[in-house]
């Protein structure tokens, strides 16, 4: 009735009454919706980091030389970042594809030949776990993909695992729970605490956000604890615990893991069966990547539990170990690295929950250093400066403001801000920009950048959000890369149309398109084997040298003569082999 008066109204006062309600409901709509940022569609994100911008850190308002504004802390908190709060990736910040993205894709299938074979392996070998294991068709089906289909992508999970299965599996125990459930992570992250999948989910337990704060994580701007393995491993127990509660099942429970509880739960009441195996045998009650997901997590445990048995030799990572500093307010981690007398690389390696590459301004954070540098650290770090102690700031231009007088404010060149906001020669500036400027600590740690994606690992594959004005060349030309890499690895035509928002993949310092496109489809890089030499580049470190020859910083600087805090020239010769 309500919408016939309001066209009878419209005929007799014309059109523009009805635009006029029709915008105050879209604008309503639209209220609504920002009030329940939880509900937007964002685009996902299948590797590599978000765009690359440079907003990275920003200082504390108790600054002296060169003095701050007195309200710059306030005027950050009360909008700068309104936007970046709501986002799940940070720009800049480094993620890699989760691998439990693709089970839904595998179907493993083997004989009956490889089906007895492999179960021969297995009881052979005979293992003790600590829940129920079995070894049906299934099961045996993802054993023989990951040991003789996918080898090479399978052991370096396990490499990786030594970094952290001592830790994780003392977490389960000290929970109650079986500590062979562990292993879930290798189908969920492959132990990459940068794992990021296309339902948002992070980390090496793979959380989404809204089950993260569920179970105690933080994640804000500054902090996301999905990244930290230590604190989302406890999550993770806690999160099974309470699925085991309610289902009496740990395969049930792994199930609801992966596709929800309330999913799970449905699939119960409907079948009227708590039988993983029976309610698995339709596609009517869950999706095939969590049909695909327990028998995936038992294969990856049988494997991991004896890898000799099933062909694999493997050189595990050294375990991590650290010691944990408090640190008041904002600190970068190279400041912190100098500090500790250690590098950029190993302090990002142990503290990956800090997406900023720096602590939170006004707060008190654990920071964890090598062992035996939490002392020196300590006394190092309060002999620096508070104006010495980040390298970025973000400043929102105010009417009148010029570039002349930021650079007077902070301490730094014209030319400095101009080049690290991208702006070329250009001093126009308009009201409400964010810039980034750079402080008086940066002339202290040459070819440090406000962004993070700047400082990936060649060959490692990010993910660039378009700006308004990118082009491929450009983006290229920020990467090491070219325009025909970049819409290869992107999956788009070379003279495609950029949306802004739009995501394409970028491997960074990589110029062939088929080499990008293999590396974005989650290949890795072609090592050439008969290389035992490499050449530096620049900002290249020893740690970045030795991941990606395979290798270790202690043999790099046993084959070169050298110490690990040895300077690096671009064009040096280094022997790997």
């Amino acid at each position: 009735m309500r919408v016939i008066n309001c066209c009878s109204l419209v005929r007799r006062r014309g059109a523009l009454v009805l635009a006029c309600i029709l915008a105050g409901s879209l604008f309503s709509a639209c209220a609504s919706l920002r009030g329940a940022p939880e509900q937007q569609p964002v685009a996902a994100v299948e590797s590599e980091s978000a765009r690359p911008v440079v907003e990275t850190v920003v200082l504390e308002e108790d600054f002296h030389a060169p003095e701050l504004p007195n309200d710059f802390e306030d005027a950050f908190w009360a909008g700068l970042v309104a936007d970046d709060a709501e986002q799940d990736l940070a720009p800049g910040e480094v993620v890699s594809p989760a691998p439990h993205d693709h089970l839904a894709e595998i179907k493993p299938q083997l004989s009956h030949e490889v089906l007895e074979q492999e179960r021969i392996k297995y009881a052979q070998s005979q293992p003790a776990f600590d829940y129920p294991m079995t070894t049906n068709n299934k099961v045996m089906g993802w054993v023989d993909y990951y040991a003789n289909r996918n080898p090479e992508g399978f052991e370096k999970g396990l490499e990786r695992s030594g970094r952290y299965l001592p830790m994780l599996r003392q977490i389960f125990a000290e929970a109650g729970i079986p500590q062979d459930l562990v292993y879930l992570a290798h189908v969920e992250s492959a132990y990459k605490t940068t794992a990021y999948s296309r339902a948002r989910a992070k980390g090496i337990f793979q959380f989404i956000a809204a089950t993260g704060r569920r179970y105690g994580l933080r994640i804000d701007y500054w902090v996301d604890e999905r990244s930290d393995p230590e604190k989302s491993a406890r999550a993770s127990a806690a999160y099974l615990k309470d699925l085991h509660e309610e289902f009496g099942d740990w395969y049930l429970a792994l199930a609801g893991y992966n596709a929800g509880e309330g999913r799970v739960r449905r699939a119960v009441r409907r079948t009227g069966s708590h039988d993983f195996w029976e309610i698995s045998k339709t596609s009517r009650h869950l999706r095939r990547e969590t049909r695909n997901y327990v028998p995936a997590i038992l294969a990856a445990t049988m494997i991991s539990k004896d890898p000799a048995k099933y062909g694999f030799d493997v050189a595990y990572d050294e375990r991590i170990e650290y010691e944990s500093i408090r640190v008041e307010g904002a600190a970068d981690l190279r400041v912190l690295a100098k500090c500790a007398g250690t590098d950029f690389e190993t302090m990002r390696l142990l503290n990956p929950a800090l997406r900023r590459y720096q602590t939170p301004p006004g707060a008190t954070t654990d920071v964890r250093v090598p062992v035996g540098a939490a002392e020196r650290t300590l006394i190092a770090l309060a002999d620096t400066p508070q104006n010495k102690r980040v390298l970025y700031a973000r400043h929102r231009v105010r009417s009148g403001e010029t570039l002349s007088t930021l650079a007077r404010r902070y301490g730094v060149s014209v030319r400095a801000i101009q080049d690290t906001n991208r702006m070329g020669r250009s001093t126009m500036i308009r009201v409400g920009r964010t810039l980034v400027i750079p402080t008086v600590a940066t002339r202290d740690y040459p070819g440090a950048s406000p962004v993070g994606a700047v400082d990936v690992i060649d060959g490692t594959v990010v993910v660039y959000r378009v700006r308004r004005g990118d082009t491929l060349s450009r983006i290229g030309r920020r990467y090491a890369t070219n325009a025909r890499a970049i819409a290869a690895a992107s999956g788009i035509r070379l003279h495609s149309t950029l949306s802004i928002g739009q995501r394409l993949k970028v491997v960074p310092g990589v110029r062939s398109s088929n080499e990008a496109a293999r590396i974005a489809r989650g290949g890795g890089r072609s090592a050439r084997s008969g290389s035992t030499t490499y050449v530096v580049r620049r900002g290249d470190s020893l740690w970045k040298i030795a991941q990606r020859s395979r290798t270790t910083v202690a043999r790099l600087c046993s084959l070169n003569g050298i110490s690990a805090k040895a300077v690096l020239r671009p064009g040096t010769r280094l022997r790997i082999r």
